[in-house]
């Protein structure tokens, strides 16, 4: 079962409130208060992506933890366009039109389900950015896929090649993408945190 930590989002955001309500009583400076804990905030974000490299993985190499349930939202649209600040973002894309389009998130886990997916004609683009938590994607396997995935620090894995650490980026390209006449070239950033192409 995925293990959820819904608190992070709103505690940064309360933090920074109590901050910002501090440095506008003028009980306290907030450019000092940033400048002193930051390194705090960066042993946080690295603790937190510590942990979740000890997660198991199951025999298919999809992780456990990783599910597309009942609270997944589900979209048939040609063309996705999402943003969100606060929380995780868990969707399954059903469209059997494709075009691509862009998910971004800045606090939480993005789990992404594209294996029912029916591609357009072309070549369509989703990308896909993330800056504090897990990215999760799970591809189609009858569709040709060129990945670029770049990530500032965390561990990657895309369809089977690995790379951990700080500034990596992998490529991968299925070997029929060039001449085929539907695929999808899927581009991912994250910043802090893993990213996994299944």
């Amino acid at each position: 079962m995925k293990t959820r930590r819904p608190y992070l989002g709103p505690l940064i955001l309360i933090t920074l409130g109590v901050l910002l309500l501090l440095d506008k009583l003028e009980i306290a400076e907030f450019g000092n208060i940033i400048s002193t804990y930051w390194p705090l905030i960066l042993i946080l974000v690295g603790l937190r992506m510590f942990f979740r490299y000890g997660r198991s993985e199951s025999q298919a190499g999809v992780p456990q933890d990783v599910m597309f349930s009942g609270t997944t939202q589900e979209s048939a649209s040609t063309t996705i366009s999402s943003s969100n600040v606060f929380g995780d973002v868990d969707m399954k894309i059903t469209s059997t039109d494709f075009h691509g389009g862009s998910i971004s998130n800045v606090f939480g886990d993005m789990n992404i389900d594209l294996s029912e997916i029916q591609l357009a004609e072309g070549e369509q683009t989703l990308k896909l950015d993330g800056v504090f938590g897990d990215m999760h994607v799970l591809v189609p396997k009858n569709i040709e896929v060129y990945v670029t995935a770049h990530s500032v620090i965390g561990d990657m894995r895309v369809l089977g090649n690995v790379k951990s650490g700080f500034g990596q980026q992998i490529s991968y390209t299925t070997p029929n993408y060039p001449g085929a006449t539907k695929k999808l070239r899927l581009i991912t950033n994250q910043v802090f945190g893993s990213a996994k192409i299944w």
